[in-house]
């Protein structure tokens, strides 16, 4: 599939949040294929933002959301019951999640966030004939926490640690040019992930590969999860690079993130990991 040239929508949004957001969109567009993926590959990463007040974490989002042609503050704030979230997650099938961690104090009840990894089954609680019962909900979705630092997002997450003192005007200057741009601008992403889906199943067929090549440019101690999360990256980069002409030297400063990011999760304190 070719194209003659990168979208305005694309080269805005390449000025405005750089490589990391690059890497972000290309895991956006892998969402509206998570149960996909997960059917060939058996996980689908979880997008972890992080980075202190005024990084441009809900900006990226805000953008992120209308690409896929919803509200910008489409966003489940980490604060509400349980329940739902529960049931939140569960009315999710190929598309994002987005929770926002930031603002919780002590948590008053752990999220299920190792089960949205693999696409385990969390569970949906409510009384019927006031007898408390559970019902099983497997997640289809993909999950991208804002903020927080739950044990369980160490090894099932790629982070994005974004950066305010990285932020120049001419960054500004491209947020602001996004949002005036028409909806009608920016149908083209989410219509295009959408249909090409066969496409996305290709690009990912290549992730297992990739992640043997990660081990081998970034550090042979890097563990097989760690690995196979960020060669979906890359794998993810190709796919919105062949939908779309990201420019080459935007490409290649992308997938370099990748491997940044990759490398910092080598030798980092974890907690147990549950398989």
């Amino acid at each position: 599939m070719q194209n003659q040239q990168t979208p305005q929508w694309l080269e805005l949004f390449t000025t405005a949040f750089g490589a990391k957001g690059l890497v972000a969109l290309a895991w956006w567009a892998g969402a509206y294929h998570a149960e996909r993926i997960r059917n060939l590959q058996g996980t689908y990463p979880i997008l972890h933002l992080q980075g202190g007040a005024g990084c441009g974490k809900s900006t990226l989002v805000s953008n992120l959301w209308r690409l896929s042609g919803e509200p910008a503050d489409t966003i489940f704030q980490a604060n509400a019951t349980f329940a739902a979230l529960i049931s939140n997650l569960a009315k999710a099938v190929n598309r994002p999640v987005v929770v926002d961690e930031s603002e919780r104090a002590a948590p008053a009840y752990e999220p299920p966030f190792a089960a949205c990894y693999e696409a385990g089954t969390v569970l949906r609680r409510w009384a019927v004939m006031g007898e408390p019962e559970l019902r099983e909900v497997t997640f289809r979705g993909a999950l991208a926490v804002v903020g927080g630092n739950s044990p369980v997002l160490r090894s099932r997450s790629v982070a994005l640690d974004l950066d305010s003192s990285a932020r120049t005007a001419d960054n500004q200057a491209a947020v602001e040019a996004l949002y005036a741009l028409h909806i009608s601008d920016l149908t083209e992403f989410l219509t295009k992930v959408q249909q090409y889906q066969d496409m996305a199943v290709f690009c990912m067929g290549k992730a297992e590969a990739l992640a043997f090549e990660l081990a081998d440019q970034v550090n042979a101690q890097l563990t097989i999860r760690d690995a196979r999360n960020h060669a979906q990256l890359i794998a993810l980069l190709d796919f919105l690079d062949t939908l779309f002409h990201v420019p080459a030297a935007a490409l290649e400063s992308a997938k370099a993130e990748v491997r940044r990011m990759a490398w910092h999760t080598v030798g980092r304190t974890r907690g147990p990991i549950e398989d």
